[in-house]
């Protein structure tokens, strides 16, 4: 309605999480204190160290973490002191300011310091995890286990590519996991860790269907919040215990109609495209609230958010040939070096979730998933004739966001959203 003053209101069970990561970098720390090995992650490796009983840290998720502390920028300087060209993956950055912090002790916020790993372990998905391994151990000597795990261009492309990603896995990561820890890999601990993330991921994904209700009773932000739990603490029972309280919660609501944004529910239900911009949370769906828009929906908080398909998880007889699976079954619509699969997929969301609009985000370092945008932007109005918006910034570097941009895009979006209706 015009005039409206909208108002977000959050779930009451998100306010666990800070806690639950809070104990998760916690306990790196005091890993390292017991002088046990410490390992950092990027892709999804952390399974691996995780079916060793190490500790481990997630790259994406140690961005989020560190974003959401408010400590992005300062870390950020770090690096560019350090040599470090701005348009790298602010992801990347981070850990080599992190890296750099330490070394040269130069003072950062203390809750975002944590210690150097003993090992990096790295599924690449793109040049920058080459870039960031090479640099960790070129300038800290940190032993890197590096696989290589190429993105697909097309479907027809997942079958061989699975079958070269768990042949590193069987004959490279996982004989020098062994001799970092003087060990065995334990490939039944690896069957426990899927066997409750795949009870995780099931209640996760119930928690997806009330996305389709109308008005919804959460947004994206919610669910972005909460990601990590199957990511940080990946084979605990906590992860079971938190989605259970969620779909509690998002019950109750639905049950009694209670919208994501007062006073009445949202105006215009937009799919976000691309990543979530970790460091603006709150600005974003500031900005979005406004208009009376929620996002509800997206390829990449999706398909790689861990087990999009958990049905597909099967633990015994063999986690590592299941994981390879389930892991390259999902790159289907989210990963792609152009349109392919990304509009179909796109398609589907629009379809299922009932989607007014699509905001492409556009990362100004992560070029990888950038590409296409433009061309699906183009094949997406024309198909479904849902208007979309290209919004440029970074997930971390707020130097890289700018207000004006996004305010004159958005207002752009909506108001051709409302000429479509009428």
């Amino acid at each position: 309605m015009e005039g409206t003053e909208y108002k977000i209101n959050r779930l009451e069970t998100t306010n666990l999480v800070g806690p639950m990561v809070d104990r998760h970098w916690a306990g790196l720390r005091e890993a390292k204190q017991r002088n046990e090995i410490v390992a950092w992650c990027a892709g999804p490796a952390i399974i691996w160290p995780y079916a060793m009983d190490m500790k481990a840290h997630f790259m994406a998720g140690y961005a989020a973490y560190c974003a959401g502390r408010r400590a992005g920028d300062q870390v950020l300087e770090v690096a560019r002191r350090d040599g470090e060209l701005d348009d790298m993956c602010s992801y990347h950055r981070l850990h080599t300011g992190l890296a750099a912090a330490i070394r040269d002790n130069i003072p950062i916020k203390e809750e975002v310091v944590l210690p150097l790993p003993d090992v990096l372990i790295s599924s690449r998905l793109c040049t920058e995890m080459a870039h960031y391994s090479e640099i960790l151990y070129r300038t800290m000597g940190i032993p890197v286990i590096n696989v290589d795990m190429p993105i697909p261009c097309k479907e027809e492309d997942i079958p061989r590519l699975e079958k070269f990603y768990e042949r590193q896995i069987r004959e490279s990561l996982i004989p020098r996991l062994e001799q970092v820890c003087d060990k065995p890999f334990n490939y039944d601990r690896m069957s426990e860790i899927l066997a409750v993330s795949k009870e995780a991921a099931q209640i996760r994904n119930e928690c997806w269907e009330f996305f389709k209700k109308k008005p919804t009773p959460w947004t994206l932000w919610d669910y972005g919040v909460g990601m990590g739990m199957l990511f940080y603490m990946m084979g605990n029972p906590e992860t079971i215990s938190y989605y259970k309280k969620l779909k509690e919660e998002l019950t109750e609501r639905a049950k009694n109609n209670v919208p994501a944004i007062m006073p009445d529910g949202e105006k215009y239900r937009v799919m976000w495209d691309g990543w979530i911009p970790w460091a603006f949370l709150g600005k974003f769906i500031r900005k979005l609230s406004s208009h009376g828009a929620v996002p509800i929906c997206g390829r990449y908080p999706w398909e790689t958010a861990f087990f999009p398909e958990p049905e597909k998880i099967e633990p015994e007889p063999d986690p590592v040939h299941n994981y390879c699976h389930i892991w390259y079954s999902g790159m289907k619509g989210t990963y792609h070096t152009g349109p392919y699969g990304g509009v179909e997929r796109i398609g589907e969301l629009i379809e299922e979730y009932s989607v007014d609009g699509v905001i492409m985000f556009s990362s100004k370092t992560c070029r990888m998933w950038n590409l296409g945008q433009r061309e699906i932007v183009d094949i997406i109005d024309k198909r479904y004739n849902i208007p979309s918006v290209v919004i440029e910034a970074d997930m971390i570097d707020s130097a890289m966001l700018s207000d004006a941009q996004i305010d004159t895009r958005l207002q752009a979006f909506f108001e051709t959203i409302d000429a479509r209706r009428g």
